[in-house]
């Protein structure tokens, strides 16, 4: 009997500290962060220090994918992450009913119409044909972009979530239907001529700064969603952690670095 009482008792010291090793994120001076793409890596690696001498030590997680932080996160994996914008947080929420929320803005990326041919909306010919990302989110933002541009209105006003077909007037009868992965719109530009892209890719084609830009996205109360942000979850973005992180990924030396490193590609959103 005495064997029997002794074995529980160990099971139940196991247990808690179990559940402590499943939030390791939380429960000490580490604070996880996950990352996707440059230069939100750099970012981190460039506060590091800050971080330590405020008590904490930062970890860095690099992913490939998107889903994989998220859901990280959520699942207190993770203290924050750093991939997306605000309008891919919440289709992410939607689609999986969690509290993730955008803590801090940290920078736009630019997003630009380029022809090869033109030098002003103006010259763009009725009939003509623009190569458009084929995933919803940046699809939309393509047709938002061509609407600022003059070139389109929408029913209702719409502004997020667009479609082709909430198109209400398209005066030079623009073709849409050409939509490609945001990977592949570089190469079809080339046989195109015209497309809607990130400088990330059109650096591939050695296009530097505004080469061939014909209209480049404006900030205003839509495209601000667009900033690529600091993002954490509903139960613990007012913690020391998230707030220390907020801290130093706002600091000047970080902005500066912004400026100096990624300025052919993005404004900083602070």
């Amino acid at each position: 009997m005495k064997k029997i009482v002794l074995a529980l008792a160990i099971l139940l010291m196991i247990v808690p500290m179990v559940g402590c090793g499943e939030n390791k994120a939380q429960d000490n001076n580490e604070i996880h962060v996950g990352v996707a793409f440059y230069p939100m890596k750099d970012i981190l690696q460039l506060i590091k220090d800050d971080l330590k001498e405020d008590g904490y030590e930062l970890v860095i997680h690099e992913f490939s994918d998107y889903q994989a932080p998220n859901n990280l996160l959520f699942n207190k994996e993770l203290d924050a992450n750093m991939i997306q914008h605000d309008y891919f947080l919440q289709s992410f929420n939607q689609a999986n009913n969690s509290d993730l929320v955008t803590v801090k803005p940290i920078y736009h990326a630019t997003f630009a119409l380029y022809s090869k041919d033109f030098t002003t909306i103006d010259e763009i010919p009725s009939g003509a044909s623009i190569t458009l990302p084929d995933d919803s989110t940046n699809l939309s933002r393509a047709l938002y972009l061509l609407g600022q541009a003059g070139l389109l209105t929408f029913k209702d006003n719409k502004t997020i979530g667009l479609t082709p077909d909430d198109i209400e007037s398209n005066p030079k009868n623009l073709q849409l239907g050409d939509q490609v992965p945001l990977t592949s719109l570089a190469q079809r530009y080339t046989e195109t001529g015209l497309a809607i892209m990130y400088p990330t890719y059109a650096k591939s084609l050695e296009l530097i700064g505004d080469e061939e830009r014909l209209y480049v996205e404006k900030q205003d109360e839509v495209t601000e969603g667009y900033a690529i942000s600091l993002v954490a979850r509903n139960d613990n973005k007012d913690s020391e952690k998230v707030k220390v992180l907020i801290k130093h990924v706002t600091s000047d030396k970080v902005r500066q670095f912004l400026i100096d490193n990624y300025s052919w590609a993005s404004s900083p959103a602070f």
